[in-house]
């Protein structure tokens, strides 16, 4: 329904007029940075992008040789300005000083990003991808510290396997992504009923975000249809999936402090 698209675009080309969520989101954190200059703000960024394929992590970003099989990750918890944060252990992190400095990271990544042809899709994505970008700023005037984290998230689509005519491996993957896609639901679903109890450990992608569901955090959710006739069940149930986002409330944002995140999803059919 075109959810890589949308994050990534049609091409790694910087002057793309139809380049995707990422490289936008990434262009306006340096052009608000350039700005804040004139007030003794100087900003450092750090890049990781990885993927959760079949509940493992996936550093996207690590040089490979064809056909080797890429390294699992574990996550950490990480006390970082007074924050609990969970961190993947071993991720690589590229400082990137421009937004051009991105551009290579994208094409890496979608390089070394599981993809496979299904019944539904000649190239459909097999794994949730998750772009990292962490960033400090310093001020020059006040001596003041900001540390934030900005995640830009494509969640591979739900599958109906009598569709989609996955077998094998295929199958496999496709179980795993519909059971990450539940869980990310629990988690909303939860959060939305103010219980008690949030159950982010159930899987990797809501234990990995869990600090970016309430506190400082904002977040965005794009979801995708296709206009396909014969794809309306999968529409009408990303409908509803958003409608019980959108009930969802994760917190009043707090005044700037160094623990601010935000997030941007891209989910559909």
């Amino acid at each position: 329904a075109g959810k890589t698209h949308t994050m990534l675009g049609q091409s790694m080309d910087p002057r793309d007029e139809n380049r995707g969520m990422i490289p936008r989101a990434v262009e306006q954190v340096f052009n608000h940075s350039l700005g804040m200059a004139s007030k003794g703000w100087h900003f450092t960024c750090n890049a990781s992008f990885m993927e959760i394929y079949n509940e493992k992590i996936h550093d996207l970003l690590c040089a490979r040789k064809p056909g080797q099989e890429p390294e699992s990750l574990g996550l950490q918890m990480r006390n970082r300005a007074n924050r609990n944060l969970v961190e993947v252990a071993g991720l690589t992190s590229v400082p990137v000083k421009t937004a051009q400095d991105v551009y290579p990271l994208l094409s890496q990544a979608n390089d070394n990003r599981q993809a496979a042809a299904t019944d539904c899709n000649e190239r459909s994505s097999r794994s949730h991808s998750i772009f990292r970008m962490h960033i400090h700023g310093v001020n020059s005037m006040s001596q003041q510290n900001r540390y934030g984290v900005l995640n830009l998230i494509d969640l591979a689509g739900s599958e109906r396997l009598k569709l989609s005519g996955s077998q094998g491996d295929r199958m496999r993957e496709a179980q795993a992504i519909n059971k990450s896609l539940a869980c990310l639901g629990d988690v909303i679903s939860a959060i939305s009923k103010k219980n008690k109890h949030v159950p982010y450990r159930n899987s990797k992608l809501t234990h990995l975000l869990q600090n970016c569901f309430g506190g400082d955090a904002k977040t965005l959710m794009f979801m995708n249809l296709c206009p396909e006739a014969g794809r309306f069940e999968e529409s009408l149930s990303t409908l509803r999936f958003a409608a019980k986002v959108n009930d969802c409330h994760i917190g009043i944002r707090r005044a700037a402090r160094a623990g601010q995140s935000a997030q941007r999803w891209g989910r559909g059919s």
